[in-house]
């Protein structure tokens, strides 16, 4: 009796599927046991991602996974995971024989990069490998609310304003009673000449060509006087 191609092909599918395990190790950062019952893990290849389901001994079982290379994805609600590229392959066990086995192997990968850039080894071996999985951090989905901090009252402009103002407010009677008599004598008689006079001048333009540095310094700007112009003489006309 003739046996089709087609009847056949089931078959050598079956016979090349693979086995494997991915398992959660206990880690100081999380503890296996404390996962949800939703937590499941991926793999994901050209076809239909193949899906399995957390164990009690905090593993993830996965049979008949066929020959190609899998995007291997933890999905947890409490914590990330590291995201494994999977590669099952046939190799012959005894070269020249012509009897080949499955051969799972398992590498770190990083989403965004291309696929041959591979991390760390995770594993090798035939069917029933086990591949550990590590956990990268726990899922935040809350900000915390920030405490009172001084250092942060600090850096608000409107605060800093309003703290200078009262030191000037306070701390200028108290530099004008140190001054020396004659620079507050000066000082004074800017103020009712100068930046602060009420004159009928400009008020805007004096504080814009007031010099600071030079008052400190004991200057006082008294204008050049300007030479009187040379009389001239008139003549008569003559009629």
């Amino acid at each position: 009796m003739r046996t089709s191609i087609f009847a056949l092909a089931p078959l050598a599918s079956a016979a090349s599927a693979a086995r494997f395990i991915l398992h959660i190790p206990n880690t100081p950062l999380v503890n296996p046991s404390s996962l949800t019952s939703t937590t499941h893990a991926t793999l994901q290849s050209s076809g239909a991602p193949l899906d399995a389901y957390i164990t009690r001994s905090n593993s993830f079982n996965f049979n008949n996974v066929s020959v190609g290379s899998y995007l291997a994805t933890i999905h947890s609600r409490d914590y990330a995971f590291e995201p494994l590229r999977i590669d099952v392959t046939l190799e012959e066990a005894i070269e020249g024989s012509g009897d080949k086995r499955e051969k799972v192997a398992a590498w770190q990968t990083f989403l965004g990069n291309e696929w041959d850039n591979k991390g760390e080894s995770r594993g090798e071996g035939g069917n029933g490998l086990v591949i550990e999985v590590q956990p990268r951090m726990p899922k935040e989905y809350y900000q915390e609310r920030a405490g009172f901090s001084p250092l942060s009252f600090l850096k608000n402009p409107m605060i800093l304003m309003g703290l200078f103002t009262l030191i000037m407010v306070f701390g200028m009677p108290y530099l004008m009673d140190n001054m020396d008599p004659e620079t507050k004598a000066e000082f004074e008689e800017m103020q009712k000449k100068g930046v602060m006079g009420s004159g009928n001048t400009n008020t805007a333009q004096q504080i814009q060509n007031f010099d600071l540095a030079s008052w400190m310094a004991g200057k006082t700007d008294t204008p050049p006087r300007n030479p009187s112009p040379a009389p001239q003489s008139q003549g008569r006309k003559r009629g």
